[in-house]
């Protein structure tokens, strides 16, 4: 059963949802980053952030849970948050944060190719399965 998940043709799939999964625990562990930061002249903007940080965690991670499971509408959320990533990555650059931007850009860059791939294609457009009756 393991076997299945890891065939040749659904790799891309798994890297892609590896690194979805990735940068849902990086969001995560930002919103939770920030929730120790909040002042108590702005508790509604840090609160905020915090709440929204983790809302982008979740959807990143019911992203990661979809592709890995090969689900249709798991591909356009996916591609999307992937596409949002790479301005945010080029606002890194520049100083001390150039580890921030190349890092945020490989991941995305890489997902992104994962997704868009013949053998992720095929497996997105492939007819869903029809559920068994017992």
């Amino acid at each position: 059963m393991l076997a299945h998940w890891f065939a040749r043709d659904r790799l891309t799939l798994v890297v892609a949802a590896a690194l979805l999964g990735v940068e849902a625990l990086g969001a995560a562990a930002f919103a939770i980053f920030e929730a120790t930061q909040i002042r108590f002249d702005r508790v509604v903007v840090g609160a905020g952030t915090a709440v929204l940080l983790l809302g982008y965690a979740a959807l990143l991670g019911a992203a990661a849970r979809g592709v890995f499971l090969g689900r249709r509408w798991s591909r356009g959320p996916a591609v999307a948050t992937q596409l949002l990533h790479l301005p945010v990555a080029w606002s890194f650059l520049g100083g001390p944060t150039d580890w921030v931007c190349y890092l945020l850009a490989g991941l995305s860059l890489t997902a992104l190719v994962c997704l868009v791939v013949p053998p992720s294609t095929r497996h997105f457009l492939a007819e869903d399965p029809q559920p068994t009756r017992e």
